[in-house]
């Protein structure tokens, strides 16, 4: 996405965080020893101090959000299902740590990689809530590599070094084609071990190495006297220009004929249906295996499996309903009453209400091993609700 409609950019580092506001640099040091707990403080201090206003755009390090370049799959995919696909590979290659992420990527043709991206579940809401607080508005939040990329990763066949205070990620391009990718802790060190994995599997030869820096200091920077610099300095790490894949993107964007082949459809569909439910209540077809109790006005669907009185199904309901805030409203319940597992789908009013509930649910003795799956901010709603997902187990372990 683009960060050009943003009034202010943030950048995110262990070490330290950067505000471009209103044609202005500020930086706030990480106090203490670098890391996220250090950087949310940074951020806190700059939004204090220098009160940006209207829609930020969010630049997190490598060491945040790093960049993938995971396998294409080998069939054309919509874009929810080409999100699984991601997941599956996430899960393949990470293990159950991608059971915690939040996942971006960029749609690619089928057979081609696609450049993923990831942030930690709980930074993510931390984040959010930090921002919303402080009145601002996200316009994008990307990870910084993908932004460096998109701005000086069509310079042919070459391979850039994308260099951030202890991280660096090497990508490998073919006539401005993204063939490979691969990144290391350190800097001066890392590029070495980095261009020797590189030239095994890129195919690109004596290709030549480019530089973009956040920043690297004059002595490391001289140690690679074979690249060619196109950019070091702080203000690399808040530039303008187009981030993907971005977080806050949960589908893509159609063009305006897309949106009028839509409204046809729907009108279409709309007829369908009317006529399909008259037939079907003549017909008495409508019985499904799932039960919907209205909780709320909108309604909480139940889905257990067959082996529902193996555990009190009813009771696990029964305590959400009576624990769960009115800033929150449960959208559908799924699980194994067997095994004692279940999922939630809900709805939160801002970040706030999502991390109190979450934490007052963790809190609870009856419940186990409470974890957040997944969140998206819903931006075609008009409110902008916080969609979530849960996964817990309840009853004797």
């Amino acid at each position: 996405m683009s960060l050009s409609l943003a009034s202010s950019i943030l950048y995110l580092a262990p070490d330290r965080v950067t505000l471009r506001a209103r044609g202005a640099m500020h930086t706030a040091a990480v106090p203490g020893a670098p890391g996220w707990a250090g950087a949310l403080a940074a951020l806190q201090t700059l939004l204090e101090t220098q009160r940006p206003a209207g829609q930020v755009a969010v630049l997190l390090s490598s060491h945040f959000a790093p960049l993938w370049l995971l396998p294409g799959a080998p069939t054309r995919l919509n874009y929810q299902e080409t999100r699984g696909w991601v997941e599956a590979q996430a899960a393949e290659r990470f293990g159950e740590l991608a059971a915690n992420w939040r996942l971006a990527f960029r749609p690619a043709p089928a057979g081609e990689p696609l450049l993923a991206s990831a942030i930690d579940a709980a930074h993510w809401a931390e984040l959010m809530h930090t921002l919303t607080e402080a009145g601002l508005r996200m316009a994008a939040v990307a990870s910084w590599p993908a932004l460096a990329l998109a701005r000086y990763g069509k310079h042919g066949t070459a391979r850039l070094a994308l260099v951030e205070s202890g991280r660096l990620t090497l990508v490998s391009l073919l006539r401005g084609e993204l063939v490979a990718l691969d990144s290391a802790r350190g800097e001066a060190d890392a590029l070495t071990g980095l261009l020797t994995r590189a030239a095994l599997v890129d195919g690109l030869g004596d290709a030549p190495l480019h530089l973009v820096g956040t920043g690297v200091a004059g002595e490391l920077a001289s140690a690679w006297a074979g690249a060619r610099v196109l950019a070091n300095a702080a203000e690399t790490a808040v530039l303008r220009g187009r981030a993907e894949p971005d977080f806050l993107q949960t589908r893509p964007r159609p063009p305006l004929a897309a949106w009028l082949l839509l409204a046809v459809g729907l009108g279409l569909a709309a007829l369908a249906g009317t006529r399909y439910t008259a037939l079907a209540e003549q017909l008495d077809i409508l019985s499904v295996p799932e039960t919907t109790v209205s909780a709320k006005p909108r309604g909480t669907r139940v889905v257990a499996s067959p082996e529902a009185s193996a555990r009190p199904w009813g009771d696990l309901l029964n305590r959400l309903e009576s624990q769960r805030p009115k800033q929150i409203a449960l959208l559908s319940l799924r699980g194994d009453a067997l095994r004692g597992e279940a999922r939630i789908t809900a709805e939160a009013r801002s970040p706030a209400d999502m991390l109190a509930w979450f934490k007052a649910l963790r809190a609870d003795p009856d419940l186990h091993e409470v974890s957040l799956v997944r969140h998206e901010l819903q931006v075609e709603d008009e409110q902008q609700p916080l969609r979530f997902e849960l996964r817990l187990a309840w009853g004797e372990r």
